[in-house]
């Protein structure tokens, strides 16, 4: 029998959008200038967005309060600069994360002279992190229907490839935690919840032997899963 956890679901179509000539951000939750009452960060999860960025452009942003950062390329890759420093790459099938501290800034630049990318942008809460640190690591994807696990520096971030009606499950490793899923493709079925490609499902208050059981609904689909502090 699956646990009844309480849950909020994150709709892609629901999502709030900010955009520019060059580029465009697909909000998870409130963010910037969206608000709506539901769309509420989850815990220590603060942002998670989609971006669109055009050929040979980017983004200079500057962060908010202390921050961990994932930069998670789905299409392409891109390069990012942390206060003016020496850029670094990543590719799909690889993630970069940053800690960084208020006012910050970072430079996203997309390296194709003719092609669009996208990418997720998470932001995480986190007080034990180490102001300018940073780690890239690589994401085989293809090592299909099993999660591979990349951490920021308090929570716990898997990702991975199904085939079709493959299952798989993620057991908490601290109960008091939250479970967040966003599907990057595809589509899956989650605690008996029907997710397809960009949406959200936020879980919590589960018992202490409780575990998320999941199932790929098409071949190829991409599931992100993060346990997070809340």
């Amino acid at each position: 029998m699956l646990e009844q956890n309480e849950a909020r679901i994150y709709l892609a179509e629901k999502r709030g959008i900010t955009a520019g000539k060059t580029f465009k951000r697909l909000h998870t939750f409130n963010d910037e200038q969206y608000f709506e009452e539901s769309r509420v960060p989850f815990g220590a999860l603060k942002v998670l967005n989609e971006e669109v960025l055009s050929a040979g452009e980017h983004l200079t942003l500057t962060l908010k309060e202390k921050t961990t950062l994932i930069l998670l390329p789905i299409v392409g890759g891109l390069a990012v600069s942390f206060d003016k420093s020496e850029a670094e790459y990543v590719v799909a099938g690889q993630v970069i994360t940053f800690s960084g501290e208020t006012g910050n800034t970072y430079e996203i630049i997309n390296p194709y002279s003719e092609e669009t990318i996208s990418f997720l942008q998470i932001q995480l809460k986190e007080e034990g992190s180490k102001a300018g640190s940073f780690s890239i690591n690589e994401l085989n994807l293809e090592k299909k229907n099993q999660l591979i696990s990349f951490d920021s520096n308090e929570n716990n971030f898997f990702i991975g490839q199904y085939e079709g009606r493959a299952e798989g499950f993620y057991e908490l490793k601290n109960p008091k935690n939250g479970l967040f899923t966003f599907i990057i493709e595809g589509a899956f079925e989650v605690q008996n919840r029907l997710l397809e490609s960009k949406d959200a499902l936020a879980l919590w208050n589960f018992t202490d032997d409780s575990k998320v059981e999941f199932e790929a609904l098409s071949s190829g689909a991409i599931i992100l899963l993060a346990e997070i502090k809340i």
